[in-house]
């Protein structure tokens, strides 16, 4: 230990002696890379290789001498509150006229930028708007169009006519907008992976979109769009050249429209054009210039790190070199090289800007949306004070009401600095008092007691230390009671864990999966599958209404409850084999019918279908002798032949089962009756269903139906339908793991408001 401390002592006295000789250094490094970090031979010379190593000394550098003024201040200045708070209302004092100063400037640099950005926003939503208003009128307009008839060639011509004249009326208010129709005839469905049946676009070379794409609009949908019913936003086709900046952007909105078995999907382009641009710079009054960066070498990052936040062109990680003319820059990755030049817009115009216009635009090809460079603006802080304030009573309103807010700003400034030496001694007696009170908490003692003499908030802060110590004992013992609450919740999790299945019966013809997801530690969902008799299993799905531990309680109940019924049922079943044999060798080989032995109504082989039925009549006769009347459940009972495929069921109240066929049909199984636990004179029905090979049986409780996105909306029992008939080919393992993963995607992982189950029988 003591080689230690001489090794420390030994490292500062060293340092002391050096650092001033390395600080001299520092700086001489430090002003030769401020005069040639700019020049060609600072970038292709040796000095720019070799300067990052004695970047390491300036930092070195810079972090000692920061660490001795900190120490410094801790030791001479800071210790004392008083001493800091001093130093506090200076800054309190000084700080607001440095900051006055600096907002102007943010005001004329970047307030004013960010109000330019915002207007041309304003003008491109309303253009999407309208472009998308005018393709749902357009479509459904189309819609109405005559049917072909004959050949259908007249027809076909009388539509594209119309659909010319509506595309020209609609040039003055949409410059070069464009249109394609994907049309369907009666029964029919839409193939967006085929050119579209009609076009109409303006052959005007004003309105002839910036960029190097030259796809007709006509061309198939990408795949990210057709499976979406209307769509609207800024997109862009990235360059076709690797060393290409530019993309071509445009206003696109697609929608799709039915009406009966008629069915239209129509894309509405309106290119960034010349006349385009014309338009926003007369409804802007700012000099708008189109400047979209296609390439993803040169897409918009916003850097976020622990020195703060920054915009620059180009991903993290490429190398951006200023070249000699500082409105040129070359962006580098591995070979690939695009230089950007920021003096000629896409229309070759010469641009005298000042700012770029960042947007969300989405990758045409793709679909994927990013932060891209859209437009350059040159600023004009005098446009932008006309639309802040504008020639009017108002605006000069606004003029007066700041110049009176600095005035008395000021003021108060003044005010706050005169104060400063008695709101420090007010401030430094109570936090004196504060600081000898915890001292006596960290001993234990919690009987010590701030005097409070002043009635302002450093007296309710002393009061509430007071109510604080008093409160800690207590406050201590709830943790511990708390703690002992969340352990038994853990237990209870675990023992209700062993309530469900823990293997699955095998059958011969069918895969069964279930799993349950709790909301709260432990769930109200259930379910189980018992094998009955070889080939024979019941199987069921229950949700006991409210969540948490009573639910769960009420849920062994029912889990207890279905096994007894069971156990009945496959006790019936053995003594009436028995006793079916034991006739068989005494009759002389009779059936079992012939000496009246009474086997059990819905057994395999027997005609009366009352098997299912009576279990759930006697589940919701025990669950009314064991429960509060404020305490159901639902619940979806089966028994599933293997030899035969037969399903029996009954649906007590419970989401209806969905069978998808392997055909792709979907059947709901809704037999049943009401909730179980609510009434004791409640009767139940079953129906029957014979599962054939490829067929899938979801059963589900209404946590999945019912998940709400951030949004708000729920999953929906379509939507699940949907999946399990798009995935009806896979194994009922595997649906189970998608429906899941679906479910979550949908939520964006929030917390789940209800218990998640879901059993899947799949017949092959």
């Amino acid at each position: 230990m003591e080689s230690l401390k001489q090794i420390i002592e030994g490292t500062r006295a060293w340092l002391r002696r050096v650092m001033p000789h390395a600080a001299v250094l520092s700086a001489a490094l430090f002003v030769v890379w401020l005069l040639l970090h700019n020049s060609r031979f600072y970038r292709e010379g040796l000095v720019g290789r070799v300067f990052p190593v004695a970047l390491l000394l300036i930092y070195f550098t810079a972090a000692y001498y920061a660490l001795v003024g900190l120490r410094w201040l801790k030791q001479r200045v800071m210790w004392r509150v008083r001493r800091r708070l001093v130093i506090t209302y200076l800054f309190v004092g000084l700080t607001p006229i440095v900051l006055l100063i600096t907002l102007a400037a943010m005001v004329d640099f970047v307030g004013l930028s960010q109000v330019m950005n915002r207007v041309v926003r304003v003008q491109l939503v309303d253009k999407e708007t309208q472009a998308h208003a005018n393709a749902r009128t357009l479509a459904e307009a189309f819609l109405r169009l005559p049917q072909n008839n004959g050949d259908g060639s007249g027809s076909r011509a009388a539509q594209q006519a119309w659909l010319d004249e509506r595309v020209t009326l609609l040039q003055p208010s949409l410059p070069g907008a464009r249109v394609a129709v994907w049309s369907a005839g009666a029964g029919g469905r839409v193939d967006e992976t085929k050119p579209a049946q009609f076009t109409s676009e303006p052959q005007d070379v004003r309105v002839r979109g910036v960029g190097g794409d030259e796809t007709p609009v006509g061309a198939p949908l990408p795949a990210w769009l057709r499976a979406r019913d209307e769509w609207r936003g800024f997109a862009y086709v990235p360059p076709a050249s690797p060393t290409e900046a530019f993309g071509t952007p445009s206003m696109r909105a697609f929608v799709r429209a039915r009406d009966g078995d008629r069915e239209v999907s129509l894309l509405f382009v309106m290119p960034v054009s010349r006349v385009f641009v014309e338009q926003l710079r007369l409804n802007t009054d700012l000099q708008v210039h189109p400047f979209f960066l296609g390439a993803d070498i040169a897409a918009i990052n916003f850097n976020r790190g622990w020195w703060g936040s920054s915009i620059s062109i180009g991903p993290r990680g490429v190398r951006q070199i200023n070249r000699d003319d500082e409105r040129q820059i070359e962006l580098a990755e591995g070979a690939r090289r695009i230089v950007i030049d920021f003096r000629r817009d896409q229309l070759g115009d010469e641009v005298n800007t000042s700012s770029m216009i960042v947007l969300p635009a989405t990758s045409w090809p793709d679909g994927a949306v990013s932060q891209r460079g859209a437009f350059l603006c040159k600023f004009s802080a005098f446009a932008m004070a006309n639309q802040l304030f504008e020639e009017n009573e108002l605006g000069k309103f606004f003029q007066g009401t700041f110049l009176l807010v600095a005035v008395v700003f000021l003021i108060l400034e003044l005010l706050a600095l005169l104060s400063a030496a008695w709101l420090t001694r007010a401030v430094t007696g109570t936090v004196h008092k504060l600081y000898r009170a915890t001292e006596f908490i960290k001993r234990g003692d919690f009987s010590h007691r701030v005097r409070v003499r002043s009635r302002d908030q450093l007296g309710e802060l002393a009061e509430a230390f007071n109510d604080m110590s008093a409160n800690i004992e207590s406050l201590l013992q709830e943790r511990v009671k708390h703690e002992r609450l969340e352990r038994e919740v853990e237990i209870a999790a675990e023992v209700q864990a062993q309530l469900f299945p823990r293997k699955v019966p095998r059958l011969l013809g069918a895969e069964i999966v279930g799993e349950c997801r709790a909301a709260r530690g432990v769930a109200g969902d259930y379910y189980d599958y018992v094998e009955i008799a070889p080939g024979l299993v019941a199987f069921a799905l229950g949700d006991v209404a409210g969540k948490g531990i009573s639910a769960a309680l009420v849920m062994s109940n029912l889990q207890a409850s279905l096994r007894a019924q069971a156990t009945i049922l496959a006790e019936r079943m053995r003594a009436a084999s028995r006793a079916a044999t034991a006739s068989a060798t005494l009759g002389g080989g009779q059936s079992s019918s012939s000496v009246g032995v009474d086997m059990p109504c819905g057994v395999t082989g027997v005609d009366v279908s009352c098997a299912v039925e009576q279990m759930a009549a006697s589940i919701n006769e025990q669950l009314c002798h064991s429960t509060d009347s404020n305490r159901f459940a639902t619940l979806f009972i089966a028994l599933y032949d293997d030899d035969s495929r037969r399903l029996r069921y009954t649906n007590a109240g419970h989401n209806d089962a969905l069978l998808v066929r392997a055909g792709g049909t979907i059947e709901h199984l809704t037999e049943g009756g009401t909730v179980l636990g609510a009434f004791e004179w409640a009767r139940y029905t079953e129906a029957s269903a014979t599962l054939e090979r490829g067929d899938v049986l979801v059963i589900y409780s209404d946590g999945i139906s019912e998940a709400d996105n951030p949004r708000g909306a729920e999953y929906t029992e379509h939507r699940l339908a949907h999946l399990v008939r798009q995935n009806r080919d896979k194994t009922a393992d595997e649906i189970r793991r998608l429906i899941f993963t679906e479910v979550d995607n949908w939520t964006s992982g929030q917390e789940r408001d209800d218990d998640q189950t879901v059993v899947i029988i799949k017949s092959y």
